[in-house]
């Protein structure tokens, strides 16, 4: 089982580069799992970075996606991993997802219908990729 996050952007902050990591090193007892700055300067390029990172089920980040309870996502990520052998998630910049990204997804998910930073949108999906697994293997931590 394989599990990637690919950001768009730099992370650039030693705070969530810390907790994601947490819970990066708490999935590794289930999963792969890995975190790539994909990003590009020059926009004509990033889409390719996006791509060459991908692999599995390519999964967008985005307001308007999927909505899920944290056992609804389990189950979800669970069928995904059984089918795919991996999930790929992007998260966009403040604008959103690459546009031509999108064509190659196979769809996209919503962390919530409230806005934030996609620095936090990186933490808040590792949490619940770890909480997803845990929910999978029956581990206490999301009682």
């Amino acid at each position: 089982m394989k599990l990637k996050i690919v950001m768009t952007s730099r992370i650039r902050d030693k705070a969530v580069e810390e907790l994601t990591s947490e819970y990066v090193k708490r999935i590794g007892a289930y999963a792969d799992c890995s975190v790539v700055e994909a990003f590009s300067a020059n926009k004509s390029k990033q889409l390719p970075l996006l791509l060459k990172a991908g692999e599995g089920a390519l999964v967008g980040m985005d307001p308007a996606g999927k909505t899920f309870t944290s056992e609804k996502f389990a189950a979800w990520l669970e069928k995904k991993l059984e089918e795919y052998g991996g999930v790929t998630f992007f998260i966009g910049e403040a604008d959103g997802l690459h546009e031509e990204l999108k064509a190659h997804l196979h769809e996209t998910v919503s962390l919530s219908a409230m806005t934030m930073a996609h620095r936090i949108s990186l933490v808040v999906l590792a949490e619940q990729l770890y909480r997803a697994l845990t929910i999978i293997k029956g581990h206490p931590y999301h009682k």
